[in-house]
């Protein structure tokens, strides 16, 4: 009875006042975004779920070994940002999901086995919806008969343009005169012959010290292979090893001249007696005259006493050159945990391995709602505009062990004292230990002794229940933050800690920002979601389908009017969103036509980009008074 005096209240308030109830003025008519042709299904996402598989090589021994994977949104010297990470499992896996912007046309992914920039907007690589790069497919090796009958472990790497991961300050390399800044080099007969660990690069008798060479180009020093006679030859140095360790051999080559040239990197373990006790090995026979990075990484087999490092080249013309020659190893894993001390974020901690931030380590996402559902919004989408960013830990099996959320209130844009909240998918109010960081003033919201909301049937967190009071600013009045003529209030970042009892699974949780939602007015029953989300097990049912609403359960449609519009919407950026008054269409002028395209063109209309938004329409603190 109580919802329905509310609801008949309301529909009163709304003949007489504007959509968000901000003065007596007759509201701006919202007849722009109402005749918008949206088509059914389309919930409003500006991001997409990718799962990324990685296939490691089978050189490497992963029974205790649990290595990192990064990925990235590009190249990061290009400007990318980390998106996700993840270890391998003893298997040679890393499955990672991600959740990353619609607009997104590749991704960079990091591995101690060598780096791929991948397209994934096309379809090679992809599977059911997610994305394959194996880093053990098998390669064309035109092998010298003086290596045939040992074991052959050869790597592919799929486009790799670089190692990230080990190429830290703090890395100790094991090769000496990687970057060949000396002129100093020995000789022997050809690669399996006697050496000793003296740090000292040798030659082949195939090639000499007539076609290798240090040779210096734009004042840069490298190592160049130039043909000769029998066309085979190479460098190589020798360096101490032990059984088990893992070995990364990673080197700058580039070639030109003929497209029969190749290179391959060689480790190459050898026994007590000097023996080579097996191979592993990465081709590239580019002659495009660019550096390409090219890497190996294999776990030492029983009786290695060392490990020759060798750089090996079929030369027809032209020139192969090597540069910057890194070796690492053995990784170093204080906590026991299987993440080495260079990668492991919490290297005395085996609970945790590693950080995963959404939307990324500096960025914040935003959630902009419209508060009078199930009436009909103005669509300023500014009656709460929330920054939120997520770092979640896991430990070096992949689970989420908690998570931190960084968030502010940014602007109100309505008289109601609202609330918010999160609903985490796959949990119960038991999988979380504590809860910390929110702010509870009105006593509308009953809770557990762990924090979490209580009467749920999955883990429901309320992070406030009065707006006004996470900005320091009355309830009432015309708003926050809304209007070019007020004063700017600067939000208040605020972190909400949540601690799980036991780790979980990461893809369990769903993703940032889990299933957010507002609580209208102090009524704990009206929940406003994003489109196509539900509500939780507090909220009063008996709104959905009614009024502008056209919600329709049975059909899994929520939070959608009949012509599909939404009350909320979710960016991965820090949204910069329209003035009051002001329909979302006409400040942000591609937003239009991505939604009557179900996302498929400007997939970016949130971007400050020529002709995507008019300007004069967008809140700017800096024309606040």
């Amino acid at each position: 009875m109580k919802n329905y005096y509310i609801l008949l209240i309301a529909v009163i308030g709304l003949l007489f006042t504007s959509a968000c109830n901000k003065g007596n003025e007759e509201p701006e008519p919202t007849k722009i975004i109402e005749q918008l042709v949206i088509p059914d299904g389309f919930t409003f996402e500006t991001t997409m779920e990718k799962e990324i598989t990685i296939l490691m090589p089978t050189s490497v021994d992963y029974t205790f070994l649990r290595s990192r994977v990064n990925i990235f949104s590009d190249i990061p010297s290009n400007g990318g940002v980390l998106l996700g990470s993840g270890s391998v499992a003893e298997d040679g896996k890393s499955t990672i999901q991600l959740k990353i912007p619609t607009y997104l046309q590749q991704l960079y992914v990091e591995t101690l086995a060598g780096n791929a920039l991948i397209s994934i907007t096309q379809k090679q690589n992809q599977k059911e919806g997610g994305i394959i790069i194996d880093f053990d497919e098998p390669v064309s090796f035109d092998e010298p008969a003086i290596i045939e009958g040992l074991k052959r472990s050869d790597i592919s790497d799929n486009n790799i343009q670089g190692l990230n991961l080990k190429q830290t300050n703090s890395i100790v390399n094991l090769i000496q005169n990687g970057n060949f800044s000396t002129n100093s080099f020995g000789t022997m007969s050809d690669w399996p012959s006697p050496m000793s660990v003296d740090g000292k690069w040798y030659i082949t008798s195939t090639l000499g010290v007539n076609f290798a060479r240090q040779h210096t180009q734009a004042s840069e020093k490298m190592l160049r292979i130039t043909p000769s006679a029998s066309r085979y030859g190479g460098v190589a140095q020798l360096v101490a090893a032990n059984p088990g360790d893992l070995i990364t051999l990673t080197s700058d080559i580039r070639s030109n001249g003929n497209t029969g040239n190749i290179a391959w990197l060689f480790l190459i373990p050898r026994n007590s007696l000097g023996q080579s006790i097996g191979y592993y090995s990465i081709q590239t026979n580019n002659t495009g005259n660019s550096w390409m990075t090219k890497t190996i990484a294999a776990s030492m087999p029983a009786g290695t006493v060392s490990v020759q490092v060798l750089l090996w080249s079929h030369i027809y013309g032209g020139a192969i050159d090597y540069d910057n020659v890194i070796v690492t190893g053995p990784v170093t894993d204080s906590d026991g945990d299987g993440v080495d001390n260079e990668l492991d974020e919490y290297p005395d901690d085996a609970t945790r391995a590693f950080n995963v931030y959404y939307p990324d380590a500096t960025g914040f996402g935003s959630l902009a709602f419209e508060d009078l559902w199930p009436g009909k919004g103005d669509y300023d989408f500014n009656d709460l505009v929330l920054d939120y960013r997520l770092k979640q830990v896991l430990n070096a099996n992949n689970k989420l062990v908690e998570f931190y959320l960084d968030y502010s209130v940014r602007a109100i844009g309505a008289e109601l004292v609202n609330g918010f909240g999160i609903e985490i998918p796959g949990t119960t109010s038991l999988s979380i230990s504590s809860v910390s960081g929110t702010l509870l003033t009105e006593n509308y919201i009953t809770l557990n002794s762990n924090g979490t909301e209580a009467g749920q049937d999955k883990a429901v967190i309320i992070l406030f229940d009065n707006a006004f009071n996470m900005m320091s600013a009355p309830s009432g009045g015309f708003g926050v933050n809304v209007s070019m003529d007020a004063t700017w209030v600067e939000p208040t970042m605020n972190q909400l800690h949540v601690a799980f009892a036991q780790p979980v699974l990461l893809q369990s949780t769903g993703f940032a920002p889990f299933n957010p939602f507002l609580i209208v007015n102090k009524d704990r029953g009206v929940e406003v979601h994003l489109a196509g989300k539900t509500p939780t097990a507090l909220a009063d049912l008996s709104l959905l389908g009614t009024w502008f609403d056209n919600s329709d359960p049975a059909n899994g449609k929520y939070y959608q009017s009949e012509s599909n519009l939404p009350w909320a919407i979710d960016v991965p950026v820090k949204f910069d969103y329209a003035i009051e008054k002001t329909e979302i269409v006409s400040a942000h002028l591609k937003f239009g036509a991505w939604a009557e395209s179900g996302g498929v063109v400007f997939a970016d209309w949130y971007k400050n980009l020529n002709g995507y938004r008019e300007a004069s329409l967008i809140y700017s603190y800096e024309s606040g008074l």
